[in-house]
């Protein structure tokens, strides 16, 4: 009996190829440090099937050989004026751009040699264990708060509630958006392999992530399939998908909800004013029906109808009247005050304060007064920040056209490098001695992540950040780059879509999440998808030689 069961254990893990699963799990990674691990270590397991003269014929590379191109040419037209630290700071983007490229090539060849079967159990098996992972990081969240719901949880000062989310890490302890749009990523998979069950499952942790923006994204790619792209029963599932977004938003977490239209209200400055917020008294609600109450009203009422029942049994045994009276409403009083205590306000984390300060700190040191008000006058700060971000690129290629075709140069205007060189610890830790801040960047989009930075944690979100891949590669490369990006990277993906593959969904995919993050400098979604469209390449080579 235990023979077979290890007999068994070894025919499905040798249907694994475990090279590949670790060198997922560590370039994707949140730690850069950890990524070059996972390079030098695929890199020397397959040496042999690794040529330099090979490495630079490939076509799905030329994009980011076109990017290292620009760094160098804008390092040459101002030669001149370069500093040491920019210097450095220059050499770093390109190794970025570099290493993006070795990782697709090493992802490419892998899958080339690979068995189609053995690289389908691999990334299927990466999926579950990101999705274990983040089941996990809920349960741990459920069991501290002692509430099946924590998304409307407001005690521990309120450290979870709207921010469920933000505490909640997939199997590469990256950022909440990078963990759910990989759970995005594994729904189109399995939905367009028919492993249904694990494609809901994908969509479940998507949920619990309550990721606003990669849960609108995906919206949108499920209704394109919905309707252009999808079989009958596919089209069953993407229906399921939404009802249960719907669902999560309206009953699960309806705070998320209001703010989604806040932010709406927002970008087209109009305000958005809600109905006053129902407060039920103690006396009324312990009369209400459970199905009338919210999850938290229920808790309250329960907690009220055991206190009154606990104090009834001692007032009737041990007082007057008069003192009867007096202990009932000492009781009440007791309960209102417990409910309105420090333990249900919202509280800053220490970490958070530290941070606000040291913006704060900073914003006053760098910007002079003037400089603050003359920008708190040029834009609307009321709109969210992404959007003011896009304002400032076209305002800065309006002041300075000679830089449209080029850009700005590695550093000089949008990038999580341009982050790191700050030394604010932003995106990571960066050598202090290397310290660079372009002006364009510190009057731009650096001023937008702080002015909305320095203050309460409602303002910290993504739609306050201006990083997306597209001002990156139009502040930065011009517009060439903007084109060396739809017509090198885009353009060499589109012509090998075939028909009811994932290629499509996962390509319309990854370009909505270009709007949320600076992808090709984190190695990760951009990787994930590279890695699904080459197995879906080789897929369709397979099909067609059956044929």
């Amino acid at each position: 009996m235990i023979n077979q069961i290890i007999d068994k254990l070894k025919e499905k893990t040798g249907q694994i190829n475990w090279p590949l699963l670790i060198f997922l799990l560590l370039v994707l990674n949140v730690k850069l440090v950890v990524k070059v691990v996972a390079i030098l270590i695929i890199s020397i397991i397959n040496r042999k099937d690794i040529s330099i003269t090979n490495f630079f014929r490939q076509r799905y590379l030329l994009f980011y050989f076109s990017l290292i191109c620009l760094g160098l040419i804008h390092l040459l037209l101002q030669y001149k004026s370069i500093s040491t630290a920019y210097l450095a700071t220059a050499a770093i983007g390109l190794s970025f751009w570099m290493m993006s490229a070795v990782i697709a090539y090493l992802i490419y060849k892998i899958i080339q040699k690979e068995e189609t079967i053995k690289l389908h159990n691999t990334v299927c098996f990466f999926f579950i264990l990101h999705i274990v992972a983040v089941f996990l990081n809920f349960l741990q969240i459920v069991i501290e708060t002692g509430s099946m719901n924590p998304y409307s949880y407001k005690g521990l000062n309120q450290k979870y509630y709207i921010s469920t989310g933000d505490f909640i890490r997939g199997i590469t302890f990256d950022a909440p958006v990078t963990t759910a749009f990989i759970c995005a990523f594994g729904l189109l998979y399995f939905l367009y392999r028919k492993q249904f069950l694990l494609s809901l499952t994908c969509m479940t942790a998507l949920l619990i992530m309550a990721s606003n923006f990669a849960n609108l994204i995906l919206a949108g790619v499920l209704f394109f399939a919905f309707v252009f792209y999808s079989s009958k029963i596919q089209k069953s599932f993407i229906l399921i998908y939404m009802v249960m977004l719907i669902v999560f938003m309206a009953k699960i977490s309806p705070q998320n909800n209001e703010h989604v239209g806040r932010i709406f209200y927002q970008v087209i400055d109009k305000p958005y004013d809600l109905p006053p917020v129902k407060v039920i008294p103690l006396d009324q609600l312990k009369k209400e029906p459970d199905s009338v109450l919210t999850f938290e009203e229920r808790r309250k009422k329960y907690a009220q109808n055991y206190i009154d029942s606990m104090n009834s049994f001692r007032l009737d045994i041990s007082l007057t009247e008069p003192q009867k009276i007096i202990a009932e409403n000492t009781v009440i009083d007791t309960v209102s005050r417990a409910q309105d205590s420090a333990f249900y306000q919202f509280r800053e984390s220490p970490g958070t304060i530290k941070k606000i300060n040291l913006y704060t700190h900073f914003l006053n040191q760098v910007y002079s007064a003037a400089q603050q008000d003359s920008l708190s006058k040029l834009y609307n700060w009321k709109i969210p920040g992404k959007w003011i971000a896009a304002k400032q690129l076209f305002n800065f290629f309006q002041s300075h056209p000679t830089k449209i075709l080029l850009g700005n140069g590695i550093a000089n205007f949008s990038s999580r490098l341009a982050f790191k060189a700050t030394l604010l610890n932003i995106a990571g830790r960066y050598p202090a001695k290397l310290k660079y801040i372009n002006r364009y960047f510190l009057h731009n989009h650096l001023y937008v992540y702080l002015y909305f930075h320095s203050q309460e944690q409602s303002h910290h979100e993504a739609s306050n950040t201006p990083d997306t891949v597209y001002f990156q590669v139009m502040g930065e490369y011009g517009v060439i780059g903007l084109l060396l990006l739809l017509v090198l990277y885009f353009g060499f993906f589109i012509p090998r879509i075939h028909k009811m593959s994932f290629g499509l969904p996962l390509l319309f995919l990854l370009a909505g999440a270009f709007f949320a993050e600076y992808w090709f400098e984190q190695f990760s979604i951009v990787v994930l998808f590279e890695l699904l469209f080459f197995l879906d390449m080789k897929d369709l080579r397979r099909e067609e030689q059956t044929v």
